[in-house]
């Protein structure tokens, strides 16, 4: 049996591909981004209605920011960027109509993840203080005590506040309600595109 593909682009002939040859396969990689990111969530709120306080929540925060990290990676470019890369990511970003999209938070916490080692390294020689690896809970503590009886302001290197689901990595803090919100934007905007163009294979 011989599986029948629809092809986007058939290029025949000399001469350069357009620049939106390989678009298809950049949107497509951005849906199934946003599908992981959201299917975090959700076994975020299955963790939780099993257990408030249940460890795997920063898991899935983690799980959820990074494949958001990659969404975001898609649509923007570093300043490093090579100028087809920053080309893709502008021409990703208007034929998606997400021109207006700020992915500034989701890109700090894909910075964070990928250099994690460095940062905690930087903040244990850096701080001064009660610093506490992580924990889960409904509010975020002005002050900690000891069992000693002395109480501190304490930072964390990981606190998800679990009432507001706001993620606390030591001195950055990311609104994953609001991270929702974009990736579901994003994805709504890529499906739209993909059931405009229907097929999913080039041929080069």
């Amino acid at each position: 049996m011989t599986d029948r593909i629809q092809r986007q682009w058939v290029w025949k002939g000399k001469g350069k591909k357009p620049p939106d040859f390989a678009d298809g396969f950049f949107i497509s990689e951005l849906e199934f981004q946003c599908e992981f990111a959201l299917r975090a969530f959700g076994e975020m709120r299955q963790a939780y209605a099993n257990d408030p306080k249940h460890p795997g929540l920063l898991a899935m925060a983690h799980v959820l920011l990074v494949f958001a990290g990659n969404v975001a990676k898609i649509l923007t470019a570093s300043k490093t960027a090579s100028p087809k890369s920053r080309a893709r990511a502008k021409r990703l970003r208007e034929a998606l109509a997400l021109d207006d999209m700020d992915f500034d938070q989701i890109r700090i916490a894909r910075n964070f993840f990928e250099h994690f080692d460095e940062r905690i390294e930087r903040y244990l020689s850096t701080h001064t203080g009660i610093l506490i690896h992580r924990r889960v809970q409904e509010y975020f503590p002005k002050e900690v005590q000891l069992d000693d009886g002395r109480t501190f302001e304490p930072s964390f290197l990981q606190f998800l506040n679990t009432s507001s689901l706001e993620l606390t990595l030591y001195d950055q803090h990311f609104r994953l309600q609001e991270i929702r919100g974009q990736i579901e934007k994003v994805q709504n905007a890529a499906k739209m595109w993909l059931a405009k163009r229907s097929g999913s294979a080039v041929q080069l």
